[in-house]
């Protein structure tokens, strides 16, 4: 069956999925006749471009946006039920040289997922090829450093995987982003291949990033962590900052106090971590006592309740919190 459902955030991978399947159905010299794009056609075009014939002599290759079909959204399509039947059968008697990828895309930050209940969305995920496209988080460099590595690979630079660590913490997990700074590294490196740790610090650290925030405090490096804190500030509210580092030190602590008796697996299970974060953080916080951890707790509680009522400015807030004495 020539159908295909792909769904999730990763808009960078599910681009290159397309384009691999692209050159798998279509050649390197395909016609533009044989590649076509529909972005949440309305149901009669829906149900056209599933019914359609292929052309004479080669297969034709539809990519369609239709996450208004599968997501509730505010401008979703609804199907009555004779509409839901008709679409389901479309979908069962493609033709073998028409290829259909449907494309689920979901807004990033939502955490939306196919409303499973839908009998559009069962009749697709018995018939289709399903491939999820999850956004990864900032903990998941151990997925993201493979992927960063191929693309290395696809653009003739190399890269260890101790800068392939570096480079994601300093520019978040976004694998688009990532692969634009691989192509500045690139082109800085020029004439040489090999990508070293200067190289990223000096190209691609913005200084912005919030996901090195807790790393510095755990450093004490507060002048770095405020001058991050400042930019970060320039697009972004206090609370989105605060909420941050109040959920990450408090998970710091969790996995600090449960160290003492319980393993790193033990602890994944009680706080519902992935085991392998639990374990990193366990080495950052070798050196980083619980009393630490419960000061930098309270101050930034206490930097929450001062600006909530106005008694503060964040940046004088921020620093109370990362270098006042706590309780």
């Amino acid at each position: 069956m020539p159908l295909y459902f792909f769904q999730g955030e990763e808009d960078y991978l599910i681009e290159k999925e397309i384009n691999i399947l692209k050159k798998k159905i279509l050649g390197d010299n395909f016609d533009a006749l044989n590649f076509r794009v529909s972005d949440n056609p309305d149901f009669l075009e829906f149900d056209e471009i599933l019914r359609s014939s292929p052309m004479i002599f080669a297969d034709v290759l539809y990519v369609i946006k239709c996450e208004k079909y599968f997501l509730d959204l505010k401008n979703k399509q609804k199907l009555d039920d004779k509409q839901n039947d008709i679409l389901c059968e479309s979908f069962a008697n493609i033709s073998q040289k028409v290829h259909v990828v449907l494309l689920c895309q979901i807004p990033p930050g939502e955490k939306k997922k196919p409303d499973s209940r839908k009998k559009i969305y069962k009749s697709v995920i018995k018939l289709a090829q399903v491939k999820n496209f999850p956004a990864y988080k900032a903990y998941e460099d151990y997925k993201i450093a493979p992927i960063l590595k191929e693309i290395a690979k696809e653009k003739n630079i190399v890269i260890s995987n101790d800068v392939i660590l570096l480079l994601i913490q300093y520019c978040g997990p976004s694998i688009r982003n990532l692969d634009s700074q691989l192509e500045k590294l690139k082109l800085y490196s020029y004439p040489q291949t090999h990508i070293t740790a200067d190289m990223v610090k000096n190209v691609c650290f913005a200084g912005d990033d919030i996901f090195s925030l807790p790393d510095l405090i755990l450093k004490k490096d507060y002048t770095t962590a405020l001058e991050n804190i400042s930019k970060i500030l320039d697009k972004s509210h206090y609370l989105e900052i605060l909420a941050f580092l109040q959920t990450g030190f408090a998970n710091l602590l969790k996995i600090k106090i449960f160290s003492k008796t319980l393993s790193s697996f033990e602890i994944s299970r009680k706080t519902g971590l992935h085991e392998f974060v639990v374990k990193k953080n366990l080495e950052k916080l070798a050196a980083v006592s619980i009393d630490e951890l419960l000061r930098v707790k309270f101050n930034l509680t206490n930097a929450e309740y001062f600006l909530k009522i106005g008694q503060l400015e964040p940046m004088t807030a921020f620093c109370n919190a990362l270098m006042g004495e706590g309780q």
